[in-house]
């Protein structure tokens, strides 16, 4: 008996021994492979280290800052990681994003992510599901919810006043905003009333933050793909399959519920299950007053129509309506969250813009009290002071392209090829001062109407939902 533990134990010993030696040997190759990648292409770059490639540097150093820093040393265009080429030339950028739009039609996917929702779904089905999901983001279609957004709001100002009552003055901003964009996701997405405020351990939104600490949870960042894929890892670790499964199931309900009963609601869910492909321009002549930031000349026109060509089919599947919910949750919650944080601290810094903005809105309320939603959408400095605050504090920091093929770069003489990713470095862009000068002070006269026109086309990227759903932007 002693000798077969002893075998058992010597096995497992080598079993251990073996797989340290194979991660070991698959970050030496990986550190490799990217270091000479980019070197024999003559493109500099930051060099990865032994083991942790760039991700150490990531984790001594707060990443807007450390692109900002790669951008300035290296240049506009500079390889780094698995590989990936960074690229900030505008130019260059409209030829990724439109002139050869479909070589770039794809985000780079995970083994394990289902590739359901607009982010992550490739090739011929991101096509289809983007061409029958794009009515549902006109503005008249996001009029509908207006009313719900409201109901938030009221709720938002009630637990301010009861703060201010109970002699509150102070609060956490990023939990109260955070608070505040919860509701209306629950109440926009799965038609779902919760008050995060007064109930925070509600299902919902405890189900909706241990899915983004899991998402953003860096550990398995460090690990190689053929470990975090497997069945046994996803088993042993969080990976917020559990909750995943909370709003999936959440969302069937709802479903059977409406179909069922025919009941309507004035949700995106709603809006997805009624969505039909048109066979004509869905945009709507409203859309210009919510979309002057998107770069749509001749150019994107023509490649948007070239891109959602041929497309036939007009419904989506269930689990496609799923995906669709639970990625505007997942893009929506910390983008918002975070720049209603920022727009607000900004406000508390600089009294002179709370008195522009009080000036602007006080005439645009009815005697109820009430903003109509197109004069709210018309409202220039608001339109600004958000805009500027999506520029200074970008939630997205960079937007990523996989190659599907080779591709050469406008003149540069650089070759993409098949499967590099390429990289558009946002926050870098929008902190250029050869783009926007004195790009660390807070401005929202760049954004107003005499001086916006003045802004380079692809040098800014105002939000999540432009860079999923406008046309070209994905």
């Amino acid at each position: 008996m002693k000798q077969v533990l002893a075998l058992i134990c010597q096995t497992y010993e080598w079993c251990l021994i073996g797989l340290i030696v194979a991660v070991i040997a698959y970050y030496y190759i990986s550190w490799r492979n990217a270091v000479s990648y980019w070197k024999d292409r003559h493109i500099c770059g930051p060099k990865p280290i032994p083991i942790f490639g760039n991700l150490l540097s990531l984790s001594l150093k707060p990443r807007p800052l450390l692109e900002l820093e790669w951008y300035k040393k290296y240049g506009k265009i500079y390889g780094s990681g698995k590989p990936r080429l960074a690229v900030a030339d505008p130019a260059l950028i409209k030829q990724i994003l439109v002139k050869d739009f479909n070589a770039f039609r794809n985000r780079s996917l995970s083994p394990g992510q289902d590739g359901l929702n607009l982010t992550r779904a490739r090739d011929n089905n991101w096509k289809r599901v983007r061409a029958i999901v794009s009515p549902t983001f006109t503005s008249g279609k996001m009029r509908k919810m207006y009313a719900l957004i409201s109901h938030c709001c009221e709720d938002f100002l009630n637990t301010l006043d009861n703060n201010v009552s109970n002699g509150v003055n102070e609060v956490e901003l990023k939990q109260l905003m955070g608070a505040y964009t919860m509701d209306v996701i629950a109440s926009c997405a799965f038609a779902t009333k919760i008050n995060s405020y007064a109930d925070p351990n509600n299902p919902f939104t405890t189900n909706a933050l241990n899915f983004i600490n899991v998402s953003n949870r860096t550990g398995r960042l460090l690990l190689p793909s053929f470990i975090v894929n497997t069945n046994l890892y996803q088993r042993v670790v969080s990976t917020g399959i559990t909750e995943k499964k909370f709003f999936a199931d959440l969302s069937r309900s709802l479903i059977r519920k409406r179909r069922n009963h025919n009941e309507k609601h004035n949700d995106f869910l709603q809006l997805l299950m009624d969505v039909e492909r048109p066979d004509e321009d869905i945009r709507e002549a409203s859309d210009a007053n919510e979309a002057h930031h998107v770069n749509e000349g001749k150019d994107e026109i023509k490649a948007n129509a070239e891109a959602f060509s041929r497309v036939l089919e007009k419904k989506l599947t269930e689990d496609e309506i799923l995906g669709q919910c639970f990625i505007f949750f997942i893009g929506g919650y910390g983008s918002v969250s975070m720049t209603l944080s920022f727009c607000t601290y900004e406000l508390a810094l600089n009294p002179s813009l709370q008195d522009r903005l009080y000036e602007e809105t006080k005439e645009a309320f009815n005697e109820k009290g009430e903003m109509d939603y197109e004069l709210l959408s018309r409202l220039p400095f608001i339109d600004a002071l958000l805009s500027e605050t999506l520029r200074h504090y970008s939630p997205a920091l960079r937007l990523e392209r996989e190659a599907m093929e080779d591709v050469v770069l406008g003149n540069t003489g650089v070759k993409i090829e098949k499967g590099v990713i390429v990289d558009i470095p946002i926050y870098a862009i929008h902190h250029d001062p050869d783009h926007f000068p004195d790009p660390f002070t807070f401005s929202p006269d760049r954004f107003m109407p005499d001086n916006r026109d003045h802004i380079q086309p692809y040098t800014f990227y105002s939000n999540q939902a432009q860079l999923y759903y406008y046309p070209i932007m994905k």
